[in-house]
């Protein structure tokens, strides 16, 4: 970038922090004659015309905007400044249309199927054997059942009900590819060389229009300063958020101290598996400079899941796939994975469901393999007490695949419950073929005698117990 478009910018800046916005206006038009590709100028442009009372100029500028990011594929900015122009204008819907028309022409349709496809996960007449899908109730309305279950609900009772919405199939777990790293040639070059970033906004990917359309009407846009807590370790989720401009960095407090675990940035979620799960945030998320996020509220994902209910199915896909990568970037058994290696092991799970009241593993016998709790509870005894109970994310039946022994406990549904399963069989592959996987073997398989042994005597608490 020439060093005289750089000190137009610097300048414009500074007269619109001055609260000179007239004059602002005038620099940032000769930085977008200069550079008419480059789009956050524009959009400075736009912001500076808002301030000096030019609503009319601010709202075509917007638009333009809006419709740049879109037809570029960056879904999230654009709908970002949907939502600025709808702060000017309630009824100026126009540049939302825009949106879904682009996304029902983006080349994505396979996703969202044509009516008569499957319907979402029904619970079946009948139990079938321990590798079919059981049957049970839905949670009663009883403040017991998670917004995740909920929303699972409300899209059933929905089809059950005739809704003419079309419906996802059972969707298999994806990974999304690394996006190409940024081409030089200066940043306007590079956002415009970025290809459509469709999988990279997993919530938005699955929808039909007239669903994609109703949520980018319904979500917040919420603005961040530098430093501002945006949700906080500890509280109960009650929203996921997309960052749609800036960064921010996840951070945990710990006994030694304050833990940056991730920086987000354009594209990027966080916030989903506490909402969905009804669970308590594990960590904070701090904004690093000012920026734009945008706020999807459970009660918002619970409507749209009655009025739309392939909704359900593609939050399942994407809470499976969140909750699966988090199996396996934590669990000391997984360490020596490479990323490649974490996405073909992150396909082979597969779901269950399984009624209140059953089975899943007897102590005594064998595995059949991993499991994740995806929603719901169980009840973990051994010689004859209870000594554990699992809950959405809880972990059970390894130590059972890595000794090739029995498990040392029951573990029993108190509810309906959804689960992730790892095939015994692709276990056993995956320790084959990564050796460094057995080091850790001795260790848990003591870590998890001394933690069973002290719950018998009443020695020990808590819900994480592996058998």
């Amino acid at each position: 970038m020439a060093p005289d478009l750089r000190s137009l910018k610097d300048r414009a800046a500074a007269l619109l922090a001055r609260g000179r916005y007239a004059a602002a206006v005038e620099v940032f038009e000769a930085v977008v004659r200069a550079a008419p590709i480059d789009i956050s100028a524009r959009q400075r442009l736009a912001d500076a015309r808002r301030k000096a009372g030019d609503v009319h100029g601010a709202l075509a500028g917007y638009r333009d905007v809006a419709e740049s990011y879109a037809a570029m594929g960056l879904l999230v900015k654009a709908i970002a400044i949907c939502k600025v122009i709808l702060e000017l204008d309630e009824t100026h819907h126009a540049t939302q249309v825009m949106l879904a028309n682009l996304y029902a022409r983006r080349g994505l349709n396979a996703s969202v199927p044509s009516a008569g496809a499957e319907q979402p996960p029904q619970a079946p007449a009948a139990a079938g054997p321990p590798d079919e899908h059981a049957t049970g109730e839905e949670p009663q309305s009883d403040g017991t059942a998670t917004p995740y279950e909920r929303i699972i609900r409300a899209a059933c009772e929905a089809a059950e009900a005739g809704v003419d919405d079309p419906l996802a199939p059972e969707i298999e777990i994806e990974v999304c590819e690394p996006e190409p790293a940024p081409v030089a040639g200066g940043e306007e070059v590079a956002l415009m060389a970025q290809p459509p970033r469709w999988f990279s906004t997993p919530i938005f990917s699955d929808l039909s229009p007239g669903a994609f359309l109703e949520l980018a009407r319904r979500l917040s846009l919420r603005r961040v300063a530098r430093g501002d807590v945006v949700v906080r370790q500890g509280e109960l989720g009650k929203s996921l958020f997309v960052v749609a401009a800036g960064k921010v960095r996840v951070e945990r407090e710990g006994k030694d101290g304050t833990v940056v675990l991730a920086h987000l940035g354009e594209g990027e979620f966080f916030g989903e598996m506490a909402v969905l799960s009804g669970s308590p945030r594990v960590a904070s998320v701090v904004a690093e400079e000012k920026g734009e996020l945008l706020e999807i509220g459970v009660d918002l994902l619970l409507e749209l899941s009655r009025a739309h209910p392939h909704v359900a199915a593609s939050l399942t896909k994407f809470y499976r796939r969140r909750l699966i990568a988090h199996v396996i970037d934590t669990s000391a058994l997984f360490q020596s994975c490479s990323p490649a290696d974490r996405a073909v092991l992150a396909r082979r799970f597969d779901a269950r469901d399984v009624a209140a009241g059953e089975e899943v593993l007897r102590e005594g016998l064998p595995s059949d393999g991993l499991y994740v709790v995806l929603s719901g509870e169980l009840e973990v005894v051994s010689g004859g007490r209870s000594v554990a109970r699992l809950v959405e994310g809880d972990l059970f039946g390894e130590m059972s695949c890595l000794r090739g022994g029995p498990a040392s406990a029951t573990v029993s549904t108190r509810r309906r419950t959804r689960l992730l399963r790892l095939p015994r069989a692709a276990f056993d592959d995956f320790v084959a073929s990564h050796p460094p996987a057995l080091k850790a073997v001795s260790q848990l398989s003591e870590l998890r005698r001394r933690a069973l042994e002290a719950r018998l005597k009443g020695q020990a608490s808590g819900n994480r117990l592996l058998v």
